[in-house]
């Protein structure tokens, strides 16, 4: 497979673009420097018992939310940390550990372990979503090329993509005889044929940075950032540049030069991929990855067989609907709905990756009464979703034939980062209809004349709704006008939206 890395850096905004064979599979966006890493010294605004977390003042608008099972203690130092200290990484414990799953609702009451106004060293874990603030861990754990530290816990663990058992083994030798008297260590998947003496190097800068940190933070105030975390570029090729990716092409000088030097430090093997785009043409729309992004904003995704899926994203679960369309190209509707399903599975992972969403995630897939066809299409979707590093989860087929899944949340999705809600719709995607509004301005000027003394009234509205009421709802002005024994004048104006009018009196 061929994959390439597009860095696009312009003075507002930095954003890059993962290719794989020819096609945009997934976009990172960074318009302020995220918050993701960054670790702040903070102070605990109020305990919450009954769900076990703590509102955190960080220095920012919006508090920081921190769980219990986030908060660094002896019972949970063996817990899976991966998921929120690397990225995309997972990582299992060592041999010997209790459960690497811990669940987080067997950590201690809250109470135990914060108090109102305390002051603790927390790191960003996730950026804020929505209207959430930013989720945050004192499990801190700082990343470099091949290891994440986490000074505060005693844990040894290694990423689960590396699966050969004899790599795994060798890698954990090593990771026992470096780790240091305070602390521990998780392997990451890019240290896979690395020798100990460059995993030590990686180790001792990440024990240089935790001194310094430790070093700014006994003189920094409440509400303070004591480390921020490198930018996106930086951030994506230490973690996110593997053996599939080829080529890394950067349309900014000064961007280049910088992950030339990052490179040359701390991970030579990956400069010579490093290449400068100097063309006139923006090299998103050169690989097509503009167009991408304009497609990933609409909810419908057109299938080439003809067929299309339908994808809504709300506050609770992502819903997809798979959809034949125009697609008739089957002998009976068994094989047309098995043949687009099987089509809408690689576009709906493609999809996921692409806009990035997370969280409980509904596809109602077309009907099939053949179990056989079932039980492929689930192969089919498990097989597409190894093509995604961000953690899934996927539960049979329901009675009523939907299929039902988890995708971590890492970030905003595409769409929560670049759309806003509709100020006309209020976010639901639909408008009253103009005959709507009729009606709802024939109650208005009922109520209107009603409650005032007037001879006659004028309603002003966008020319839409005037033509309306001068043809089809005509016959409506009328009787309005006979009910009140009152004349009713009509006036446009193109300024008006569609859904609003005035009703004057006179």
């Amino acid at each position: 497979m061929s994959v390439e890395l597009l860095v696009n850096v312009a003075p507002f905004e930095t954003r890059v673009a993962r290719v794989e064979n020819g096609q945009a599979e997934e976009i990172y966006i960074e318009r302020e420097h995220g918050l993701k890493g960054n670790i702040y010294k903070a102070r605990v605004q109020r305990v919450l018992p009954g769900i076990q977390a703590a509102f955190v003042d960080i220095g920012m608008d919006k508090a920081g939310f921190l769980y219990a099972g986030d908060i660094a203690t002896a019972k949970n130092s063996d817990s899976d940390l991966s998921e929120e200290m690397d990225h995309s990484e997972e990582s299992e414990a060592n041999e010997g550990s209790r459960s690497a799953n811990q669940p987080r609702r067997n950590a201690p009451p809250i109470a135990n372990l914060l108090r109102d106004g305390q002051e603790l060293m927390v790191q960003v874990s996730r950026e804020p979503i929505a209207a959430k603030g930013p989720r945050l861990t004192s499990q801190i754990g700082l990343a470099g090329r091949y290891l994440v530290y986490l000074p505060h816990l005693e844990h040894t663990g290694i990423a689960r993509r590396l699966e050969d058992t004899i790599e795994r083994e060798r890698l954990l030798s090593i990771a026992h005889n470096i780790t240091p008297e305070k602390g521990g260590l998780i392997i990451r998947t890019v240290a896979e044929g690395k020798n100990s003496e460059e995993i030590q190097q990686d180790l001792n800068y990440l024990l240089r940075l935790w001194a310094d940190i430790e070093k700014r933070a006994k003189n920094a105030s409440l509400g303070s950032l004591v480390h921020k975390e490198l930018n996106l570029y930086l951030r994506v090729m230490r973690d996110y540049v593997d053996a599939e990716v080829e080529k890394i092409h950067i349309d900014s000088k000064e961007a280049y030069e910088n992950m030339k030097k990052f490179a040359r430090r701390f991970m030579p093997e990956v400069a010579k991929k490093l290449y400068y785009y100097p063309g006139e043409r923006p090299i998103f729309d050169v690989y097509g990855v503009e167009a991408a992004i304009e497609s990933a904003l609409k909810r419908r995704v057109k299938l080439k067989s003809g067929g299309h899926i339908v994808i809504d994203q709300t506050e609770a679960l992502i819903a997809i609907d798979v959809n034949s369309g125009s697609f008739v190209g089957s002998r009976n509707m068994e094989e047309t709905g098995f043949k687009t399903n099987l089509e809408a599975v690689h576009e709906i992972v493609h999809q996921l990756r692409l806009r990035n969403l997370g969280g409980i995630i509904v596809v109602d897939f077309i009907d099939m009464m053949e179990d056989e066809n079932k039980q492929r299409l689930m192969e089919v979707l498990a097989d597409a979703l190894k093509r995604d590093k961000t953690k899934t989860h996927i539960v049979q087929l329901s009675e009523l034939g939907l299929v039902e899944m988890t995708r971590k949340r890492t970030r905003d999705s595409l769409g929560r980062m670049m759309m806003k809600e509709c100020g006309r719709c209020s976010g639901i995607g639909l408008a009253k209809s103009p005959t709507t509004i009729c009606y709802q301005l024939f109650r208005e000027v009922v109520a209107e004349a009603r409650a005032y003394p007037c001879e006659k009234l004028l309603v002003i509205a966008h020319p839409t709704i005037i033509d309306l009421l001068l043809s089809e709802e005509n016959e409506g002005v009328l009787q309005v006008e006979t009910f009140l024994n009152k004349q009713i004048s009509l006036k446009s104006d193109e300024d008006f939206e569609p859904d609003h009018y005035e009703v004057v009196l006179q």
